[in-house]
């Protein structure tokens, strides 16, 4: 397990800062166990990657649109060949990995549901996630806590 003062040679962005603070040992709970080879979209400065590193991973493929995070991140793993940095900005997502999807985690900051589009073929299934506040009221009140 990884420590917080495992993070202090990171140069990160101050919320990424304070998500590291206050969410590292929920990754512990629930980003395990980690895979040989992880898919990092919306990597920040690559404070999950380093998590992922320290926890078995080969290689972290890293996508990241915000250009001071994205500089971070380059910085941060310079000369690791195990990483790839990528900047680039995902408006849609289409996840076909023969199995691999299989507990995949994923953050929304939403709620959500998943939504089955198809049966493609015997244990393949098209699904879409979908945001769900539950009803219009609770949309309306999540938007008023928010302005």
């Amino acid at each position: 397990m990884c420590n917080l003062s495992d993070y202090d040679h990171l140069k990160l962005c101050a919320n990424h800062k304070l998500t590291v603070q206050t969410e590292l040992n929920f990754w512990h709970e629930h980003y395990l166990p980690v895979r040989r080879n992880v898919l990092d979209i919306g990597a920040g400065c690559g404070e999950t990657a380093f998590f992922y590193l320290q926890h078995g991973a080969d290689e972290v493929c890293c996508i990241e649109a915000n250009s001071d995070c994205y500089s971070n991140l380059v910085e941060n793993f310079k000369g690791d060949r195990r990483v790839i940095a990528v900047p680039f900005l995902v408006n849609s997502i289409k996840i076909d990995i023969e199995g691999a999807e299989r507990d995949m985690i994923f953050e929304t900051h939403f709620p959500f549901k998943i939504q089955r589009l198809a049966v493609l073929a015997r244990n393949v299934y098209l699904n879409q996630v979908k945001e769900d506040w539950g009803s219009i009221l609770r949309k309306g009140v999540r938007k008023l806590l928010n302005q």
